[in-house]
């Protein structure tokens, strides 16, 4: 068993690295074990993480008593009991000088011999599991979306929320020869600012997202979220500096602050720090992002970081505001289940960090085909035809890597002023 582990610790070429992580993945599945990998924003550090249960816990999470872990929520989620917590009984952490970090699980013999039976192997292909429901439902006609946003606009209009977020779906063929760990790779390549993740869970299927947002960070000294709406198109050349907000995108935005502000009250908490809102890159847009962070050697609330999580979900930046009126509206008007779209996901305590994200530009993948989500924020001001263009847009994200359109994010370029 040592030999194993020590030949997988010698591993530094890249080509190597490909191989050996498609190996990790590989065993996981062929033991019909439940697999994630992601990748931090702006971070170098691959993680592999296999929980060897067929069926991964559900629970309402706790962040304080939590072990070590992968968390993964729908979007109905009203008590929080329907988390799916993936152990972490092996944990691999891809290192910057090209080595392996294993963090646990050495003594899981059946694991590593299928791991070591994977490298022998000339096998090209990759499995992942399916969602065992045999269709996943499509809502992606524009005709649909088209006629539930003006449905949204009524309803604010007649007093029933201020914003709802409507979603769609996209169907997309899967590329020929498609690798759900290649396709991985090729994300985190091109979007060095996002949470990029895959998860693949038996009978729950096979998930891949690249999202800009987060939705808690919490370790025993800070707390952090942040506000993230409004979207536009942005070339990748252009400065920041030049981008133009309309009216209807700053009140969008407003409101996802003005929801955490309101969290904060609720709970009585005055002591945190607002920096925003400014311009942020998400691949081919750019995003309003408003920043909240509590140092938690000043304030003593060591459990915030649970309480704000089951308060924040679902946010005003993926259902709306008020967030009940707006989620009887998704329900009786979006016929689509969102399943993991827009839920949460990431990493819990690891190094003493957890960092969940909100589910956003992901797919569901199936045996031949991708099903895409992608949602807008309808306010007053929302033009129909233009939040079905915002969904397109969020969609191409996703579809430029699979299409191999995006190899890897350009350098950008400041424009010069004249």
């Amino acid at each position: 068993m040592n030999q194993i582990l020590n030949k997988i610790k010698m591993v530094s070429d890249i080509s190597s690295q490909k191989k050996q992580l498609c190996n990790f993945w590989k065993a996981a599945i062929n033991t019909n074990a439940s697999a994630v990998l992601w990748r931090c924003p702006r971070e170098k550090q691959i993680h592999f993480l296999t929980d060897l249960s067929p069926d991964p816990i559900k629970k309402r999470l706790d962040l304080q008593k939590s072990e070590s872990g992968f968390a993964l929520s729908p979007f109905m989620n009203p008590e929080g009991n329907e988390t799916l917590f993936l152990k972490a009984n092996v944990h691999i952490s891809l290192m910057e000088d090209g080595t392996w970090k294993m963090e646990h699980g050495a003594e899981l013999e059946k694991y590593w011999i299928e791991v070591e039976k994977q490298s022998r192997s000339n096998d090209k292909t990759t499995p992942y599991h399916l969602n065992i429901r045999p269709d996943t439902e499509i809502s992606g006609k524009k005709a649909h979306f088209i006629k539930m946003v003006e449905n949204g606009i009524a309803a604010i209009e007649d007093g029933e929320f201020d914003k709802v977020v409507s979603a769609r779906t996209l169907d997309e063929p899967l590329p020929e020869h498609f690798n759900v760990v290649d396709q991985f790779q090729r994300m985190e390549k091109a979007y060095p600012d996002a949470f990029i993740n895959l998860v693949s869970i038996p009978e729950k299927g096979t998930w891949m997202g690249v999202t800009p947002e987060l939705l808690i960070e919490s370790s025993n000294d800070h707390f952090r979220t942040v506000s993230l709406a409004g979207t536009q198109s942005f070339p990748l050349d252009v400065d920041l500096s030049e981008a133009a907000w309309n009216q209807k995108e700053i009140e969008e935005q407003a409101m996802v602050s003005r929801y955490i502000v309101e969290q904060f009250k609720t709970i009585r908490l005055r002591e945190f720090e607002e920096s925003g809102p400014r311009s942020i890159r998400a691949g081919n847009m750019i995003h309003l992002k408003t920043e909240y962070t509590v140092d938690l050697k000043e304030v003593h609330f060591p459990e915030l970081g649970t309480v704000m999580l089951h308060l924040l979900h679902p946010t005003s930046a993926i259902c709306g505001m008020p967030k009940f009126s707006a989620l009887r509206f998704i329900v009786v008007n979006e016929h689509l289940s969102r399943e993991f779209y827009s839920g949460f996901l990431g990493p819990v305590n690891m190094d003493g960090v957890s960092r969940l994200y909100v589910n956003l530009r992901c797919m569901q993948i199936l045996r031949t085909r991708a099903v895409l989500y992608a949602g807008a924020g309808i306010t007053h001001d929302s033009i129909p035809e233009k939040e079905w263009d915002e969904t397109a847009l969020k969609c191409q994200t996703l579809l430029d890597v699979m299409n191999g359109n995006k190899a890897a994010e350009p350098q950008r370029k400041k424009k010069k002023k004249l």
